[in-house]
């Protein structure tokens, strides 16, 4: 029998706008980065906010060609209403999605849930592993992204995840980082695709980076500053992509496996947008138990906030 339930899932983040939606094992998946203006790195709340007000009816458009909405007899409708899972936690640009998630909800008479961006991320990579298995204890996740490079120690509850900073960054985010350096040397922001390509790519001489790691707990703020100085002396640019991007991955790593072994854990996932990166991925590849998303469902994304709704209001996977 054809399961007439439907999960329709908005994400509306400080770089992209996404919207999903479920229907028994099938998942379709819409998004539109945020255009930022060249030399740049970032957007205002107040502009993101715009942006994805014009962007969310051409995606619900082109959702709406894959999947008639109203031939389903239940809908649940999922979104991302803040960035963390935390009480006070609060970015305009969720509002986008918000409203637009309410009013949908109205009118189909809809099941409307809640849910936070940093929760989408996690079920996400969940989802796109495969992995609804490390949902039965206690588990790691790096989230690293351009606003965010967290570790936190995860566990599931009724309503998504119970999430307990255990590390992370205690200044500048692993996405900043790489996009400070990246504007500097030229590339379009956001600069991850482009750093990452030369790192791993480069073939020059592999020096050993410094690292400011004390616990679970990173700084980079201070190899900003060194790198944008070496560059301005004439430091090669392909070499600095790699010690941006090695300087990150042995952070990164030093932390989790402090962690690991701190509060014993088995799994760690691995999300947000700097966790698509192929660099960062060859050097967690010798890791056991460390689990990636595929690199559609590492950047922002309205597939985990649906498979949340979906979680709460189960349908078949």
């Amino acid at each position: 029998m054809e399961d007439k339930r439907l999960v329709i899932g908005i994400d509306t983040s400080c770089y992209t706008t996404s919207v999903a939606a479920k229907c028994g094992d099938r998942m379709f998946h819409f998004k539109k980065m945020l255009d930022v203006k060249e030399s740049e790195c970032g957007l205002r709340q107040s502009d993101a906010l715009f942006q994805h007000i014009k962007n969310l009816p051409l995606l619900f458009e082109e959702l709406g060609k894959a999947v008639k909405i109203r031939e389903f007899d239940e809908v649940t409708v999922t979104v991302s209403s803040k960035p963390r899972n935390v009480q006070g936690s609060y970015m305009p640009v969720f509002l986008a999605g918000q409203s637009y998630a309410k009013a949908i909800s109205s009118v189909l008479d809809a099941k409307y849930v809640e849910t936070s961006h940093q929760d989408g991320h996690i079920m996400a990579a969940i989802y796109s592993c495969k992995k609804y298995d490390i949902l039965d204890e206690p588990f790691l996740v790096y989230h690293l992204s351009g606003g965010t490079t967290e570790l936190l120690l995860v566990k599931k509850t009724e309503n998504g995840f119970n999430c307990e900073i255990v590390g992370g960054t205690r200044d500048l985010p692993a996405g900043q980082f790489i996009d400070r350096i990246g504007v500097k040397l030229g590339f379009d922001f956001p600069c991850g695709k482009y750093i990452d390509y030369s790192a791993v790519n480069y073939g020059g001489k592999q020096e050993r980076v410094k690292t400011c790691v004390n616990d679970s707990y990173i700084n980079f703020s201070g190899e900003e500053t060194r790198y944008r100085r070496l560059f301005e002396n004439g430091e090669d640019k392909e070499k600095i992509t790699y010690s941006v991007m090695k300087c990150i991955s042995v952070s990164v790593r030093k932390s989790v496996e402090f962690a690991k072994e701190k509060y014993g854990i088995r799994n760690v996932l691995m999300v947000g947008g700097v966790s698509s990166s192929k660099f960062l991925r060859n050097e967690f590849s010798d890791m056991p138990n460390v689990y990636f998303a595929e690199t559609e469902l590492s950047t922002d994304n309205a597939v985990g906030v649906c498979e949340i709704g979906a979680m709460m209001n189960p349908i078949s996977r």
